[in-house]
């Protein structure tokens, strides 16, 4: 496989600035200079689009739909990007068929793909650029595969399309993410097996296992080619709450590892920042030393833009909401402050804490509670590894002390950071 990675780079779209502005409208010569690109960057790292795509193949667009958001989210690909490269891909490949399929995260809450592709306007523009199928991969049929040489992650159930195609395309976006660091080639993988709450297997990887289990589903079909969307970018709070940043970058390779390390070096980042990254490069999956990968097109230095990083801890966030959370992993460490970003984003928080009285959000083991600490409070008690712990019976004391209880089951913490802020906007009603 090789580990050259192109990138390219526009002058400016006529659109961005009403799309960082809050509102996404598509220009035709904004597709038609994104098809350029594309095409420059596909032809750079592969070499052609002939060499990628043979007579007759079909082939899997796999955008990062991520959950039900808008454009103007900036979590999710830019639609002018899948229009542009469907159309690149109906009009200069020999496809038999092109396809864009995903299954977005968070499961049963906002994680169905139809309204999601929707709302982020892809399904939209995969028909404008001539697709002829947008996979809905929750409405597909999954086959159960074992991983061989899997470290964690042994056996999963999987969205058939991915199996079926004949060449898949990774689209990712180029995005912070406070639980995987970034969410770029490997993190955007996630979308090839189901979401079940509570412990499904896509949930439970959202925990400290996480970029070991990214890492073991490469294992299931690498890419044939991965395409960073880095038009409008995201820092800080992503995947969620971050902000936009306009880089007008598309980087491409086949190596989704080394696309990956190249792509995270340009958003500041040293690659072996990105566990995920890491872990699959000393596995043998790609490249990760930069020495290593040859880049071509724009110099990635010339471009390197130092992203605002998320801040993962939830403690102290928001006033006169508590949130215990001593021995725990990652997971509901991270996800309880995504989802307290979003609260804070939609709330007065100080008017909230006023007519609604505090709150207490209690995850894994708590050795400094006191469950009077609770008495009065509005309790969230989250996932069930707390039950694990020797502060279990101060726990069941403080959801007996407090005024109201909300509890969250199972492994939880992909679950709680869409839940966690709906109930809490509830209370708020």
């Amino acid at each position: 496989m090789s580990t050259k990675v192109s990138i390219s780079k526009f002058d400016s779209l006529k659109g961005n600035e009403e799309f960082i502005g809050g509102k996404f409208k598509r220009y035709e010569e904004d597709i038609s200079a994104i098809k350029e690109k594309l095409r420059e960057v596909i032809e750079k790292s592969v070499g052609s689009i002939d060499k990628l795509i043979k007579n007759g193949d079909r082939v899997l667009i796999k955008p990062n739909l991520a959950f039900l958001a808008p454009p103007e989210s900036f979590s999710v690909v830019d639609p002018r990007v899948i229009e542009a490269l469907v159309a690149l891909l109906k009009e200069e490949s020999q496809a038999g068929e092109v396809w864009v399929g995903d299954n977005p995260s968070l499961g049963k809450h906002v994680g169905r793909a139809k309204p999601a592709f929707k709302a982020a306007e892809m399904e939209q523009a995969a028909y404008r650029g001539g697709a002829d199928r947008v996979l809905y991969f929750d409405e597909e049929a999954s086959v159960e595969v074992d991983i061989p040489m899997a470290k964690v992650f042994k056996k999963a159930s999987v969205f058939r399309p991915i199996l079926d195609a004949d060449v898949v395309i990774n689209l990712p976006k180029m995005k912070t993410h406070l639980g995987g660091t970034v969410t770029l080639g490997l993190k955007n993988w996630q979308g090839i097996i189901p979401n079940v709450h509570p412990s499904g297997q896509q949930q439970d990887t959202h925990r400290i296992d996480l970029d070991q289990k990214i890492a073991d589903l490469l294992r299931i079909r690498k890419a044939d080619l991965t395409i960073i969307d880095g038009i409008i970018a995201m820092e800080g709070q992503g995947p969620h709450e971050g902000t936009p940043l306009e880089m007008n970058l598309l980087i491409a390779g086949e190596d989704t590892v080394a696309v990956d390390a190249l792509t995270s070096y340009i958003m500041g980042y040293e690659p072996h920042e990105v566990p995920s990254t890491q872990i699959a490069f000393s596995e043998g999956q790609g490249e990760m030393d930069l020495d290593k990968i040859e880049a071509v097109g724009v110099d990635p230095d010339s471009v390197r833009t130092f992203f605002k990083r998320p801040a993962s801890n939830p403690v102290g966030l928001i006033p006169g909401i508590d949130v215990l959370i001593q021995q725990t992993c990652p997971g509901c460490y991270k996800y309880i402050r995504g989802s307290l970003d979003s609260f804070k984003q939609s709330v007065d928080t100080d008017k909230f804490i006023e007519e609604n009285g505090e709150v207490m959000v209690i995850a894994g083991g708590v050795p400094s509670l006191d469950f009077n600490d609770a008495a009065g409070k509005h309790l969230f008690v989250v996932g069930d590894c707390w039950k694990k712990f020797e502060s279990s019976a101060e726990v069941e004391k403080a959801m007996e002390a407090a005024e109201t209880v909300t509890e969250y089951p199972g492994c939880a913490p992909i679950y709680v950071f869409a839940q966690l802020n709906t109930d809490l906007s509830a209370m708020n009603a």
